[in-house]
């Protein structure tokens, strides 16, 4: 008997192997940890593109399934969150900027973000990942266009099963939590930004 539900429970796995289900990488971005310095007295703009809000990434989840996301259209609120603490006035677009943007919005930096992710499960009988990561590089360049910084960031999460029953997407919105903050850091201690 016992054998013959291993063969229906790997006969299950095996059908559903190939599935992504969808996970969100942010959770509430009011948990973030604040910055003990002022915001810089900057205008910048946060550039994300439709096409990068649209495009979705599917990585490795457990079981053999697979998970899929949109990593720039969920990081963009903790990405916007993130440079309003740095910065004292953000401004989301949606393409980059012209001269005509850049002088009218008088922007002192234009922002681009650069998202890979990963995710990996060691469960063979769970598909939400246990394991993930998210490396987020943004370049920071002047209105003509010079790069003044481009730090790159790594956030990592993992769960445990006790975690995972209650929110699928935990790993990946504790990986997202860990890189916008190493961000902002990064951001606010970086003297380029200062002159």
């Amino acid at each position: 008997m016992n054998f013959l539900r291993m063969i229906a429970t790997i006969s299950i796995l095996a059908a559903l192997s190939g599935c992504a289900h969808q996970i969100t990488l942010t959770n509430d971005v009011s948990k973030l940890p604040a910055l003990e310095t002022a915001p810089l007295d900057k205008h910048v703009a946060l550039v994300i593109t439709e096409e990068q809000s649209s495009t979705e990434f599917t990585t490795p989840g457990g079981g053999g399934d697979k998970v899929s996301y949109r990593p720039y259209r969920d990081l963009e609120v903790p990405m916007y969150v993130a440079l309003s603490r740095v910065f004292k006035d953000v401004t989301k677009l949606k393409s980059t900027p012209d001269a005509a943007t850049i002088q009218k919005e008088k922007l002192d930096y234009i922002v681009t973000p650069t998202i890979k992710t990963t995710s990996s499960s060691k469960s063979l009988m769970t598909w939400p990942p246990t394991d993930f990561s998210i490396t987020l590089s943004c370049t920071v360049a002047d209105p003509s266009g010079q790069t003044v910084v481009a730090p790159t960031v790594t956030g990592a999460g993992h769960a445990e099963w006790s975690d995972i029953k209650h929110n699928f997407s935990v790993a990946g919105q504790r990986a997202t939590a860990e890189a916008i903050s190493k961000l902002q850091e990064a951001l606010a201690n970086a003297p380029e930004l200062r002159q």
